[in-house]
């Protein structure tokens, strides 16, 4: 591929345009196992032909931000995805550009505004300990492909949180897939990511769902997965306009039961209690983050 885009390229693999597979890790410069389980499973996809259809394109997201192990540099990446941004001729700020690259590179070059036929895996770790998860975008689809992972999905968490690249592509038709596989740069978290990458391949009829690492990759998915819940919605999110002044308690992982109006964090000197109660999802223990923790329980 000729593009000024190359630089957010870690490799191509198939020739068959009908279908692309988008797969992409370091959206957020401080998680870098996405990266490493793309990295991971190259040879063996090379080696061994392993392709029967279809093409797919490994990518890396905000390059400034990942060289200084940092989320972001100025504006986190995965909020910024609305068209206001993306055909903004004025902010040339670090997180800006490579929003308008990435949107280049995906939606124009390589599914050249065609979004049927292409799927989209973006890979994630969070700073909380356990808890594997699939968020889906918002069409049948993607909530079909995150059912097949066999682990935790949240629904309504997608259109919930502005800007990600996941609603955008979503809602443009694409079947997309947030994979959060750990706890940020552990062997674990790596481990989980390449287990996710072989089974979504699988899953979209790229390779064969009878290949050992498939069938390893599942059953390490369930093996991590059988004692949560698994099919949640949303019920609550906690917004953070200045993530300085919040303080999430002690003790806290994905899936742990909450009660209604347990103290949870310290914001702004003031207790914040939870005004439902279910299961915390994704309590902020970093820097940097837009959300301080959601909420979900289970669906009926």
């Amino acid at each position: 591929m000729e593009t000024e885009y190359v630089q957010h390229i870690i490799d191509i693999i198939g020739k068959d345009e009908d279908k692309k597979f988008i797969i992409i890790g370091g959206i957020h410069g401080n998680e870098k196992s996405g990266i490493d389980a793309i990295i991971n499973v190259l040879p063996d996809l090379k080696k061994h032909s392993l392709v029967q259809k279809g093409k797919i394109y490994f990518l890396k997201g905000n390059l400034p931000a990942l060289e200084h192990n940092d989320r972001f540099i100025e504006k986190d990446l995965n909020r910024l995805w609305l068209d206001e941004n993306i055909f903004s001729e004025s902010n040339s700020t670090p997180d800006f550009i490579q929003l308008k690259e990435l949107y280049h590179l995906i939606a124009n070059e390589i599914c050249e505004n065609k979004f049927d036929n292409c799927y989209f895996l973006d890979l994630h770790t969070f700073s909380a300990k356990s808890g594997v998860f699939c968020i889906p975008a918002a069409n049948d689809k993607s909530v079909a492909f995150a059912k097949s992972f066999g682990v935790p999905f949240i629904e309504k968490l997608s259109d919930t949180l502005p800007g990600t690249a996941l609603s955008y592509f979503g809602n443009k038709g694409m079947t997309a897939l947030v994979f959060e596989g750990g706890t940020h740069n552990t062997p674990e978290a790596t481990l989980t990511l390449e287990a996710g990458i072989w089974h979504s391949l699988a899953y979209a009829e790229f390779i064969s769902p009878e290949l050992g690492k498939v069938k390893k990759g599942r059953e390490l998915l369930k093996e991590i997965s059988d004692n949560y819940p698994h099919h949640l919605e949303l019920v609550y999110r906690h917004k953070l306009e200045d993530y300085y002044n919040f303080r999430m308690n002690k003790g806290y992982f994905n899936f742990k039961p909450i009660k209604k109006s347990e103290f949870l964090a310290v914001q702004n000197n003031s207790k914040i209690t939870s005004p439902y109660s279910g299961y915390i999802l994704m309590p902020l223990y970093q820097r940097k983050g837009s959300d301080g923790f959601f909420i979900v329980r289970e669906k009926e």
